[in-house]
């Protein structure tokens, strides 16, 4: 296996007070989009906390190519860009000013800042509106600020956590586009419950309840494994055959209900598996 690049977790545990956060999470992941979905309160931003050595495991290992990241961390956090889910920002600095700020948290020198921070403003979009206050932007806008500033160091790992958390449907197609354009030769993870945000960018979902990982696999994979029969028949018929079955939906066509449903079991109207699918079918 090729060790350029890595990022390994061995049995993560975290627990707030009776609460089991993470609950022996392991994974190995190379250059790619990881997708890590999960419902809310999975577990999801607590490991990201971790694996941006912000919060600190209560047992388990971090190995970033191959080197346990232990109390002296500052040669991966040289790696490693960090986009939290709450919106971090000083209210009465520029979009510029900012980025300063934060390069000069990363130990970038002001000559090489000049140059990166330019080179990020225009790639994010931002270049225009560099002296706005960040008091005066919008959602979107904010979450482009917080995405340049994951960018700065150029990191080899970038953190995610619901990135397009309050965007509109517009801005959410930007960000996917914005993502998939920068995340070459990077891991990067991205942390979601809408599975919209991932469905044509991951390489790998993630799929995470509990705090536990259940599953890291391609979307075609979990696609295929992932039955979805659609029917008139009534639910106690189909029930009769499966009671276990998984109702993704029901509608109704004139007088009859069809009803979408997933199954172990063979029915004659298979129909084409979707994320949403696989999602419900793991979580559901």
């Amino acid at each position: 296996m090729d060790n350029t690049n890595r990022l390994r977790v061995e049995n993560l545990s975290k627990s707030y007070g009776n609460v089991m956060a993470l609950d022996q999470v392991s994974f190995d992941l190379g250059p790619g989009i990881y997708a890590l979905l999960g419902h809310n309160g999975a577990g999801k931003s607590t490991l990201l906390n971790i694996l941006a050595s912000v919060l600190e495991s209560d047992s388990g290992t971090l190995y970033f190519n191959d080197e346990i990241i232990g109390h002296d961390k500052q040669v991966y956090r040289s790696s490693l860009g960090y986009m939290p889910q709450q919106q971090q920002l000083v209210p009465y600095l520029s979009i510029e000013s900012f980025l300063y700020y934060m390069a000069s948290m990363k130990d970038i020198k002001r000559k090489q800042a000049d140059t990166i921070i330019e080179s990020i403003l225009k790639e994010v979009h931002l270049f225009e509106y560099r002296k706005r206050s960040l008091s005066a932007l919008s959602g979107g806008m904010k979450q482009r600020v917080l995405i340049a500033q994951a960018l700065l160091n150029d990191p080899k790992v970038l953190l995610l956590d619901e990135p397009t958390a309050g965007l509109d449907p517009v801005e959410r197609r930007s960000f996917r586009e914005l993502i998939a354009h920068i995340s070459e030769n990077k891991i990067v993870i991205l942390a979601t419950h809408v599975i919209s945000d991932v469905e044509w960018i991951a390489n790998e979902i993630m799929i995470m309840k509990s705090g536990r990982i259940l599953t890291i696999n391609t979307q075609a994979d979990l696609i295929e494994q992932t039955k979805v029969y659609e029917s008139f028949e009534s639910l106690e018929n189909l029930k009769q055959r499966d009671p276990n079955l998984k109702i993704v939906n029901q509608i109704r066509i004139r007088n009859q209900i069809k009803t979408r449903f997933i199954s172990k079991f063979i029915y004659d109207q298979l129909v084409s598996t979707s994320l949403d699918d696989v999602y419900l079918d793991w979580l559901g």
